[in-house]
């Protein structure tokens, strides 16, 4: 280490913690549900994948209810 490097004062690396990690999360906020118009934290195609699975299982619900209804 040379004399300069050793007295100069801590020099930031781009990084907020020091350990190299990105610091280009941005941070949750939390009592936002997602929506149509803003899917966060969620893309488009991630949110409407979901709704698609949601759907899904609520129908297969909806079968398995009706199903034991008409056994009994």
């Amino acid at each position: 280490m040379s004399v300069l490097e050793h007295n100069s004062p801590n020099v930031s690396t781009g990084s907020l913690d020091r350990e190299g990690a990105g610091d280009h999360d941005q941070p949750y906020r939390f009592g936002f549900r997602p929506r149509v118009s803003h899917p966060y934290p969620f893309s488009t195609r991630q949110y409407a994948r979901l709704l698609i699975l949601r759907g899904r299982i609520c129908d297969s619900q909806d079968f398995s209810d009706r199903r034991a209804a008409t056994a009994a």
